[in-house]
């Protein structure tokens, strides 16, 4: 199953209805890592006995900020706000499997969603508008991977799916978006 974050959405119409799951791609570009949505992506998973090092360096970071803090909050913010998420690694996450649930849920989530350069984040919400535009749709938000569910059948006329992939592709989604947006929609495809 692939970790990701999709969205479910359901078109009402005269007709009955129908439904399409557009995926989210991250690139791992690192945009969305930074310190300050570390700081508010929630507590990272595991314990300190079967994670000492990691523990050690939010233990050391905790303090080193609550020092700066104190001293200066202006300069605290700034720092917090123009840097990296410390367990960022040339763009991608050394602490993948026990990242904060805030992490794992991008875009998802407070931060992600008003993140302003992501390049497949904004691809995406173009994508949505574009499949959206004019119509009756309900939206859910879902997460495929370890601890989520299966994905959400789909529904629609082969017209649909193909209305759907022009206006993708017209906003911009790339060939991987497009394969992972055919893994989500034609594995579990049911016309109507």
């Amino acid at each position: 199953m692939i970790d990701t974050f999709y969205l479910h959405l359901e078109f009402t119409n005269k007709k009955g209805g129908w439904s399409i799951n557009l995926p989210f791609l991250c690139n791992k570009c690192g945009v969305c890592c930074t310190l300050d949505d570390f700081l508010t992506a929630g507590e990272i998973g595991g314990t300190p006995q079967s994670n000492p090092e990691v523990n050690a360096k939010v233990k050391a970071l905790f303090e080193s900020l609550g020092g700066m803090w104190e001293a200066d909050e202006a300069k605290y913010d700034q720092y917090i706000m123009h840097n990296p998420c410390p367990f960022l690694v040339d763009t991608s996450c050394s602490i993948y499997e026990i990242r904060p649930e805030g992490c794992q849920l991008f875009p998802k989530t407070a931060f992600g969603m008003q993140t302003q350069d992501c390049e497949p984040l904004h691809r995406f919400k173009k994508g949505r508008s574009a499949v959206k535009r004019g119509k009756h749709t309900a939206e859910t938000y879902h997460f495929t991977g370890k601890t989520q569910g299966n994905i959400n059948p789909v529904k629609f006329t082969e017209k649909q799916y193909q209305t759907c992939i022009n206006k993708l592709r017209q906003a911009g989604m790339t060939d991987d978006e497009f394969t992972l947006f055919e893994y989500f929609n034609g594995k579990n495809k049911s016309c109507v």
